[in-house]
C-alpha cells in the first residue's frame, strides 16, 4: 500500500530519531507511540481517513481544534492528557519541518493548538472505601478476572504508573519473606518496592494460572495482552474505566470524583500512606519522584484527613484475600507503532 510522506518520516522517526539519535527509552518512545494511535483513531473515527492517507495537509488548525474537541466530549481525557497529546504531535512536527518543508505548515498548526489549562490541584483520588470496593468488582472465576484483580491490586498496592506496570517482568518479582517488585520509571530509573503479603498471593496464583513460575520464565511479562507479549496502558485505562463504571453503578454514593484514571490508584496509595502517618520523604522514593516537591502535592487534603494522621498511624490492606471472592478497540496500525508500544 502506498504511504504519505507523513507516514514515512513517522516511521523514520520511530525507527531511527527517537531510539538512536535522541536515545529516548523504552517508556518514552511507547508513550509517543500512544499518542499517536489516538490521533490515528481520531481521524479514522471523525474524517473516515486510514492512517497510511493521513498527510502533512491533514494537520490543520481546523482539524486539530476538532482533535481536542473529540478528545474532551468523546474520550473524556483530562486537560493533563490533551496536553501530552498535543505536546507529542508537536515534537514530530519539529523534527519533519526541519526536513520537509511541507511539514512547516502542520507544525505551525499545532504550535497554536489551544488546550485546557490544567489545574494544578486537580488529582482525582479513591477513598480507602472506595478502593476497597474497585478491587472486589472483578471476579475471580476466570483467567481475565484473575488477571484484572491482580493487576488492579498490584497498581495500587505498588503505587506504579501504568507504564511502569506494562514493563514489569516476571524477573521483577521477588517473593520471599519480605517481598518487593522491580518497576522500571521514567529515564531509564529502576526502584525496588515492597508488596503486601496479600498481593503476593494474588501474584502467585495468578501465575499459577497461566502455568508461569519465577525460575522459568523470567524474561516475559506479568501481564501479556491478547495480542502481544504486553498489555499496553491505553489497556489499562480501559480496564479501570470499566470497572469504575461498574463499581458507580453499585455504590452510587461513592465515585463522585471526576476524571478517574489509572493514575488515581497512584495518588490513592500516597494519599492513603500520608494520612496513615507516612513521612513525605519516604513517599517520595516509594513513588520514584524526583523531588519531595512533586510528593508535596498529597499535602493537599483535608483538615480532617490530617486529625486522623494523628490518631491513627495505620491504614488496612484493602486488597482483597485470594480466597474471598473493553480491551482497547484494534486498529489496523503500523509496525513501527506496534513495536514502539
Amino acid at each position: 500500500m502506498k504511504q504519505t510522506l507523513f507516514i514515512k518520516q513517522l516511521a523514520e522517526y520511530f525507527n531511527v530519531y527517537l531510539p538512536l539519535n535522541k536515545k529516548c527509552s523504552k517508556n518514552t518512545i511507547a508513550s509517543y507511540a500512544d499518542g499517536f494511535v489516538i490521533l490515528f483513531q481520531f481521524f479514522q473515527d471523525e474524517k473516515n481517513t486510514a492512517h497510511y492517507q493521513i498527510d502533512y495537509a491533514d494537520i490543520t488548525m481546523k482539524s486539530m481544534d476538532e482533535y481536542v474537541l473529540w478528545m474532551q466530549n468523546r474520550k473524556k481525557y483530562s486537560a493533563a492528557s490533551q496536553k501530552q497529546r498535543i505536546s507529542t504531535l508537536s515534537s514530530f512536527m519539529k523534527y519533519a519541518s526541519r526536513r520537509e518543508m511541507c511539514a512547516l505548515s502542520a507544525y505551525n498548526a499545532i504550535s497554536q493548538t489551544q488546550t485546557p489549562k490544567i489545574p494544578r490541584e486537580d488529582f482525582p483520588y479513591f477513598t480507602l472505601e472506595e478502593i476497597k470496593v474497585l478491587l472486589r468488582m472483578p471476579l475471580c472465576t476466570g483467567k481475565s478476572g484473575r488477571r484484572d484483580v491482580t493487576l488492579l491490586s498490584l497498581l495500587y498496592d505498588s503505587g506504579a504508573r501504568a507504564q511502569e506496570l506494562c514493563n514489569i517482568l516476571i524477573g521483577d518479582i521477588t517473593i520471599t519473606k519480605n517481598a518487593c517488585i522491580k518497576l522500571h520509571g521514567k529515564g531509564r530509573k529502576t526502584r525496588e518496592v515492597p508488596i503486601s503479603y496479600e498481593v503476593t498471593k494474588l501474584i502467585k496464583k495468578y501465575l499459577e494460572d497461566r502455568g508461569k513460575n519465577l525460575k522459568n520464565n523470567r524474561d516475559e511479562h506479568l501481564f501479556p495482552s491478547q495480542r502481544s507479549d504486553r498489555i499496553t496502558p491505553a489497556c489499562i485505562r480501559n480496564l479501570v474505566s470499566k470497572y469504575v463504571a461498574e463499581a458507580k453503578e453499585k455504590r452510587l454514593e461513592l465515585f463522585n470524583e471526576p476524571g478517574y484514571s489509572s493514575h488515581s490508584f497512584r495518588h490513592s496509595k500516597a494519599v492513603h500512606m500520608l494520612e496513615a502517618g507516612v513521612p513525605l520523604i519516604y513517599i517520595r522514593n516509594f513513588l520514584g519522584h524526583e523531588s519531595v516537591q512533586t510528593t508535596e502535592i498529597y499535602l493537599r487534603i483535608s483538615q480532617g484527613s490530617v486529625g486522623r494522621i494523628l490518631e491513627e498511624r495505620k491504614i488496612k490492606n484493602p486488597v482483597p484475600e485470594i480466597d474471598s471472592y473493553a480491551a482497547i478497540q484494534k486498529q489496523d496500525l503500523p509496525d513501527f507503532l506496534g513495536k514502539a508500544r
